[in-house]
């Protein structure tokens, strides 16, 4: 009888254990805008410094990024319900700035258990309201789905 119990107990844990783990990776979380850099030649550059603040609203400005010797950076947007978000771009700590709004529509997308929802944003659209450093934007690609493909060229 004790064996049966045993043989039970051993078929019990070889068919309970046969599931996948649910494990969040990156690749599944809410995706950050990708900016590249060029000069006035239209030629892609690497910046020395640069600072970049981001209003996440309430009255929140964070410094997300700081940041040496650069090809590109990735930025992450507002997860709210707000359909803009405002960085501000500077090359020096106390240097000016330059204030970018980006617009879009935001859409929850469900993963997983272990992830929840994650955002993507479609129709990006920026808008350069204070244009020192940063001189103007280029447009890339207006969807962000992952974090593989640039978004903006900004031209210092």
């Amino acid at each position: 009888m004790k064996n049966i119990f045993w043989l039970f107990g051993v078929l019990m844990l070889l068919t309970s254990c046969g599931g996948e783990d649910d494990i969040c990776l990156n690749s599944d979380s809410t995706p950050r805008l990708k900016l590249k850099f060029r000069n006035a030649n239209d030629q892609l550059i690497r910046m020395d410094t640069l600072y970049i603040d981001v209003d996440f609203g309430k009255d929140s400005l964070r410094n997300t990024t700081t940041a040496v010797a650069v090809d590109s950076v990735l930025v992450p947007l507002r997860i709210d319900d707000s359909s803009f978000t405002d960085f501000y771009v500077r090359t020096r700590k106390a240097g000016p700035r330059s204030k970018i709004r980006v617009n879009y529509e935001a859409k929850s997308i469900y993963v997983s258990p272990a992830c929840g929802f994650k955002r993507n944003y479609e129709n990006l659209k920026p808008e350069l309201s204070q244009p020192d450093p940063v001189q103007s934007i280029q447009t890339n690609v207006t969807s962000l789905t992952d974090e593989n493909r640039i978004n903006f060229y900004l031209r210092f």
